[in-house]
């Protein structure tokens, strides 16, 4: 994967050995002393659960690279540094539980120091505004992870793909980071073997400001290396190595501060937290933050070693997705009454809400987005190696491109439709919008400019890049809601009878109405060629003949015919077998006036 491999593996192999041994013994140890965490409102845990894990997080990263090498005076050395006075910090609140002023003051005071070991990076070529930036980093990030500490395997895992992508990006430079980094992806796994859910031990602060200094600390080495190729470039680097902890916690500060909470207090509304609310189980959403923090790293190793356009336009596509998921994981209802009353009302902060709730605004902003990405793809593609030769081009037409597609998507209806209802006709407006816009930016240039020196490659490739974006971002809150809604476990599970239309409406509304309190685990149908199949990720298990077993087997509290065409004889035998069981028969409702948002009407 990258140069520099042994200098990387042998600590991380190391700290993975050590890490696996030392940290059922700090669990021990934390249940002795009585360093546990209890049951709390917003917590996940049920029981007593030690919280001495991070003592073995941060011995086994250190020793793991100190073990390969002694780091000399230098950057390194002063991330470790770093590490283990932050480590201190933590240890001291775990143990004695200090006040968060105390901890922030506590913290500051070593990012300050650090920094002024460390150097800071030249980001704005003025050293009071680097050092001010450069401190900032390292105590925002290390209370990121903090607070990204917030279900089972969560932040060991993030700070492991953190570190590997970090020492990815080195490609070999720095044999002493890479064995720093090595320790902590090493320590990391190791913990991991404990902490992924159901955990069995935490971190607590000491393991949790250990990660979130020394990875900090590092990523400022980063970006100092990346300080000559500009200042995008060397902020970017780092924030996408960090991508997932900055994200959780800007997204957590404006939720809390919109609703009148403080930021340091506790709560159920992070990412993960949410990503469970929408369904999905504490594992998935653990996963899917892995594979976001992971895309983010990939991201920030191609930016740093690479100065392909193409990296921009990965960069620019992961914003927007961050976006997207920042805007669907603001849909979840986290607050109870009062605090969601004042977070939707029009009284408070009406800029950041209006931007927030009034999606059309959100529309325009995010296609414009997808426009100026969209043209600067289609000039990457059409010229390759001789982008820069056009990109004086690409700068000139843009605002001409930007401004005919909007007026032309406004103009024809694109903002008319409902992202969590996109049918095949709301395609159809798509494709009819990005011709009208495209024919219309050809039109605009050959008057501004006669066209002289532009490609007619671009408008065409530009074309099928707007829709294919266009499509994605639209079909990307569907295909979302529905794969959190498969997962969703709460309610009765309930068996459909009939594998047709009504069926797959009948699975959406039942998705989507938590109140009918019911979720289709299975079909069965009498057609033998629906056998083994699935409608929207529910399996058609057998006929009517097969209900018994399946009752026996899986346990539903319901059956629901969902057809109006099934024979009053298999009627007849379905309710037989259901009241056999003890289970209840449920009959769609095929009233016309009700056809749209069917219901569930009981017919025992």
């Amino acid at each position: 994967m990258f140069a520099g491999l042994g200098e990387f593996a042998a600590p991380a192999l190391i700290a993975l050995v050590i890490g696996a041994a030392l940290t059922p013994i700090m669990g021990r140890i934390a249940l002795a002393v009585g360093i546990v965490a209890h049951p709390k409102a917003d917590r996940w845990h049920k029981g007593r659960v030690p919280m001495l894990g991070g003592v073995a997080v941060a011995v086994a990263s250190v020793a793991g690279m100190l073990i390969v090498i002694v780091p000399p005076p230098g950057p390194v050395l002063w991330a470790l540094v770093a590490g283990s006075l932050m480590f201190g910090v933590g240890l001291v609140d775990d143990v004695l539980n200090i006040k968060p002023s105390t901890k922030l003051t506590a913290q500051i005071a070593v990012a300050c120091l650090v920094v002024l070991l460390l150097e800071p990076p030249r980001w704005t070529h003025l050293l009071a505004i680097d050092t001010v930036l450069s401190i900032l980093w390292v105590v925002g990030i290390t209370n990121a992870l903090n607070l990204l500490d917030n279900m089972d395997g969560l932040c060991a895992g993030i700070a492991a793909i953190a570190a590997l992508f970090f020492a990815a990006g080195l490609h070999g430079a720095d044999p002493i980071a890479l064995a720093f980094a090595g320790g902590i992806t090493g320590g990391c796994l190791a913990f991991l073997l404990y902490n992924f859910h159901p955990a069995r031990i935490f971190m607590g602060d000491s393991g949790s400001l250990f990660l979130g200094a020394s990875l900090a600390s590092l990523s400022l080495t980063t970006a100092a290396r990346h300080g000559t190729r500009g200042v995008i470039s060397a902020m970017a680097v780092p924030v996408l190595l960090m991508l997932i902890p900055i994200f959780d916690t800007t997204f957590v500060t404006i939720s809390r501060k919109l609703s009148f909470r403080a930021a340091s207090t506790g709560g159920r509304d992070h990412t993960s937290h949410r990503l469970v609310a929408l369904g999905f189980s504490e594992r998935q959403a653990v996963l899917m933050c892995y594979l976001l923090a992971a895309s983010g790293g990939g991201v920030a190793v191609l930016l740093g070693r690479t100065s392909l356009p193409e990296t921009n336009i990965l960069l620019a596509l992961l914003v927007i997705g961050m976006l997207l998921l920042a805007v669907q994981l603001g849909r979840v209802k986290v607050y109870d009454g009062a605090d969601y009353s004042v977070l939707t009302s029009g009284r408070y902060t009406p800029l950041i809400v209006d931007v927030m709730y009034k999606r059309r605004i959100f529309e325009v902003l995010l296609d414009m987005g997808l426009v100026t990405i969209a043209y600067y793809a289609a000039y990457v593609i059409r010229f390759d190696k001789e982008f820069s030769i056009y990109y004086d081009q690409f700068e000139r037409s843009l605002p001409i491109v930007i401004a005919c597609e909007l007026v032309v998507f406004f103009a024809m209806g694109l903002y008319r439709g409902v992202w969590r209802y996109l049918s095949v006709a709301d395609l159809t407006t798509y494709v009819k919008c990005v011709g009208g816009g495209t024919l219309a930016s050809v039109m605009a240039i050959v008057y501004a400019y006669r066209f002289e020196g532009f490609s007619r490659g671009v408008f065409v490739i530009n074309a099928m890049a707007v829709t294919l974006l266009l499509i994605g971002s639209r079909a990307s809150f569907r295909m979302f809601g529905e794969l959190a809604a498969r997962y969703r476990k709460t309610g009765r599970g309930a068996v459909i009878y009939g594998a047709g239309d009504a069926a797959a409406l009948l699975i959406r509304e039942l998705r989507n109405n938590p109140q009918h309190a019911l979720r289709a685990i299975a079909l069965i149908d009498d057609d033998p060629a629906k056998q083994r199949s699935r409608i929207l990720g529910v399996p058609v298990l057998g006929t009517l003949d097969d209900l018994a077993a399946i009752i026996g087997r899986d346990q539903p509290e319901a059956v629901i015919v969902s057809s109006s065409k099934i024979p009053l004889d298999r009627r007849s035998r379905l309710a037989e077998i259901c009241y056999n069981s003890g289970t209840e028969v449920l009959q769609l409702d095929f009233r016309l006036s009700t056809m749209h948002r069917p219901h569930v009407e009981s017919t025992r």
